[in-house]
């Protein structure tokens, strides 16, 4: 049997820190959907060199920065930098399914059913394409880029061209921030955190675990549209699997922050 790992697991913040951190995601997103836009027509510089952090190969192509603070600053170039990496790479699988692109791939109407997508003519079409390859991964992003292509076929008659034609640009509609271009969780100029584990005992079962607490200060946009840092918040992190997954030896990784659903508020995910 296949072993699993976790890589990663939501902490709901608690109530005090909910309107401050939708402050911080809401000015991020703005200014991660500025920088998308501004470097959308330039989406082949991200195709290569990606030895290093999204940040510095954004950084070289921007006019104007958010001004929201250095490190601020680079985890919103981080953040719209994956997405741009990630789009690059799309492009390249759209430039190789492109000769698929024709009719044969849309069935016709049928009296009051109208045309749609051949996903069997798809299927066959791809793996012809990939017969070369044996990478699965492959398989499915491209077999997604040809059914993107013939989404916009039914939409406006025509097959995309480019990619550009086919894709807008990918702004940003839930906030989502990294905090990978900051120095970590004891030097952060973005966000501060601290780990604190405690030997407990379970009185009815007599089993002793370790039980975890996680606290956080986060610098955002006041009310007033300054910004500052927060008062630091503590969690207690009641679910044991969180607990044993934070007191490893193996400390966790910079943690990204992002928004869920409006009833789940801000979450804060932790990446071992």
């Amino acid at each position: 049997m296949a072993k699993t790992q976790t890589l990663s697991f939501p902490i709901r913040l608690p109530d005090a820190m909910q309107a401050e951190a939708l402050r911080l995601l809401d000015a991020s997103r703005i200014a991660i959907n500025a920088i998308l836009d501004a470097l959308w027509p330039e989406l082949d510089r991200f195709a290569t060199d990606r030895s290093g952090p999204a940040w510095k190969q954004v950084e070289p192509h921007l006019l104007h920065t958010s001004g929201h603070g250095s490190r601020q600053v680079r985890c919103e170039m981080e953040q719209a930098g994956r997405i741009l990496r990630a789009q690059a790479t799309r492009k390249q699988v759209f430039l190789a399914i492109l000769p698929l692109l024709s009719e044969g791939l849309i069935r016709p109407a049928e009296g009051t059913r109208p045309a749609r997508k051949d996903y069997r003519a798809i299927k066959e079409q791809v793996r012809a394409l990939r017969a070369d390859r044996e990478d699965a991964d492959a398989f499915m992003a491209m077999t997604n880029v040809v059914e993107q292509a013939c989404n916009c076929y039914l939409e406006t008659g025509v097959f995309p061209t480019t990619y550009e034609a086919m894709q807008p640009a990918p702004v940003q509609e839930v906030a989502q921030l990294t905090f990978a271009g900051d120095d970590g969780m004891h030097a952060g100029q973005t966000y501060r955190a601290r780990l604190s584990v405690a030997q407990c005992c379970d009185v009815q079962s007599r089993q002793e675990h370790k039980q975890a607490s996680l606290w956080l200060k986060l610098r955002a946009p006041q009310t007033s549209g300054r910004w500052a840092w927060g008062s630091g918040v503590r969690r207690s992190l009641c679910q044991r699997r969180s607990s044993s997954i934070l007191t490893r030896e193996r400390a966790p990784r910079l943690p990204p922050c992002g928004k869920s659903e409006v009833l789940m508020g801000a979450a804060w995910r932790c990446w071992m």
